[in-house]
């Protein structure tokens, strides 16, 4: 069209202007009809088409329109469309409960699978072409005794799924009763009532009593666990029981199924999806809190081993694997921050005579009350190491002075421990004290010295 416009422009009868025109003043003109030439179309479109087109121009444009807005050829049934929908959240859930078996889980499968089958019972023969009303379902005894009896599956599972979280897989006795006096009703009623509300009602009450009995369990979870998905859970459900009774209340008011019933009825539709949101999401939330648990355990487990590896089981102190683990750290502590740091190197004297006349129990035990007194007269701070025998080295962060005080301190408490009066004379105890210089880089030659200073007060003793 523009294309037109520019080329028809100059055989258009227009009145010559008095003076030439300039070639600004052209522009403007070829500008201003393009636009109107443009704005013909988008005009007709606002104009309203006849009612019986007579035009070929007229069935055209009627053609076009339809192309844009084609007539629907597939009527929407939205019972039978959420029926289906609904084996979604049940295959879902049975495909978790094949990587976590857990029994709430596989009732949580069996719920939204009987709650598909309710709806679709409910849309077949709805509204079909023979039917007097479209909007009344016209299903038969078979059809009524299968919603009954999904309705009873239905209400049971649920309550079962919320009972069965981190619990027993058991069947409370009043349910199982209930569940087999409700199954057998609604298969003789079925086939032996005349009127469907004698097998109806007892099942949407069985249905609706476990529905609330599920909140409560969901409510119960959420308190214990705190579980986002299990308040989810505990209101979608509440929120199932409370419409499927008003939509019951609308049944009972308008004597029938009828427009007002399946209105109250679309909002069950919500409150199902945050039932199925809040079940998956408890599925994922256990999984999680299971995996934290089974970390901390493992860190637990972890944190045993590794002080089992660097830890003497009997006299409960640490072994000289540690002291080379720590080594580097503690000199560059040292050398930091200018702390002050001693070697105590401790023996008992006269052990192996102890083993040989007490026994290798008495020995042990002997061990095990100097563990407790180098532990007790120590600070956190401190280490204390079982060397090897009868042996001990205690890394302590004190200046030589304070060091050989302690050392004072450990031989008068040994001395003065209960065993120690039922052992043979002249058991005791030689310290030897070794202040650490701030360039140290080893450990290995200052204990040696230690053990030197040892064997120094070892003799001094004796003589």
């Amino acid at each position: 069209m523009a294309i037109a416009a520019h080329f028809a422009y100059p055989y258009l009868q227009v009145s010559p202007p008095r003076e030439r025109m300039t070639e600004t003043a052209r522009t403007r003109l070829r500008s201003t009809l393009l636009i109107l030439w443009l704005l013909l179309p988008a005009a007709s479109a606002f104009s309203q088409p006849a009612a019986n087109p007579t035009t070929p121009s007229e069935r055209l444009q009627n053609a076009e329109w339809a192309l844009v807005r084609p007539t629907p050829v597939v009527e929407l049934h939205i019972r039978k469309v959420v029926g289906f929908v609904m084996l979604v959240p049940a295959g879902t859930l049975f495909l978790l409960y094949l990587f976590r078996q857990r029994p709430y889980v596989l009732a949580g499968a069996f719920a939204w699978a009987a709650g598909s089958m309710m709806l679709l019972v409910l849309s077949y023969d709805s509204g079909a072409a023979g039917s007097e009303d479209p909007n009344t379902i016209t299903v038969g005894r078979m059809g009524i005794g299968a919603w009954s009896f999904a309705a009873l599956i239905f209400g049971a599972a649920l309550r079962l799924a919320s009972g069965w979280f981190r619990a027993p897989a058991t069947i409370p006795r009043t349910m199982f009763w209930a569940t087999v006096a409700g199954t057998a009703w609604v298969i003789f009623g079925a086939a032996l009532l005349g009127r469907p509300g004698g097998i109806l009602v007892p099942a949407f009450l069985l249905m609706t009593t476990w529905h609330v009995i599920s909140a409560y369990g969901y409510l119960k979870i959420v308190r214990q666990h705190r579980f986002v998905g299990a308040a989810m859970a505990g209101i979608g459900v509440l929120g199932v029981a409370v419409v499927n009774t008003s939509a019951a209340v609308v049944v009972i008011a308008n004597r029938g199924i009828g427009p007002a019933a399946a209105n109250v009825a679309y909002l069950n539709f919500l409150a199902s999806a945050l039932l199925i949101l809040g079940m998956h999401l408890l599925i994922f939330e256990d999984l999680i809190e299971e995996l934290r648990a089974a970390a901390g355990e493992l860190a637990k487990s972890r944190d045993e081993m590794k002080a089992m590896a660097v830890t003497d089981p009997l006299t409960r102190c640490y072994n000289r694997r540690l002291l080379y683990e720590i080594a580097e750290h503690e000199l560059e502590q040292h050398r930091r921050f200018n702390q002050p740091l001693s070697i105590l190197y401790i023996d008992i004297d006269h052990f192996k005579a102890i083993n040989d006349t007490r026994g290798h129990h008495t020995g042990d035990e002997v061990l095990i009350t100097m563990g407790a007194i180098l532990r007790e007269l120590t600070r956190q701070a401190d280490y204390v190491f079982r060397w090897g025998g009868d042996e001990f080295v205690v890394l302590l962060s004190a200046a030589e002075a304070d060091a050989k005080n302690k050392a004072n301190q450990i031989r008068r408490a040994f001395l003065e421990s209960a065993i120690v009066g039922n052992l043979p004379d002249g058991v005791d105890v030689s310290i030897g004290v070794v202040a650490v210089p701030e360039d140290t880089k080893d450990f290995d030659p200052l204990i040696d010295q230690a053990d030197r200073e040892m064997y120094r007060r070892k003799r001094a003793l004796a003589s």
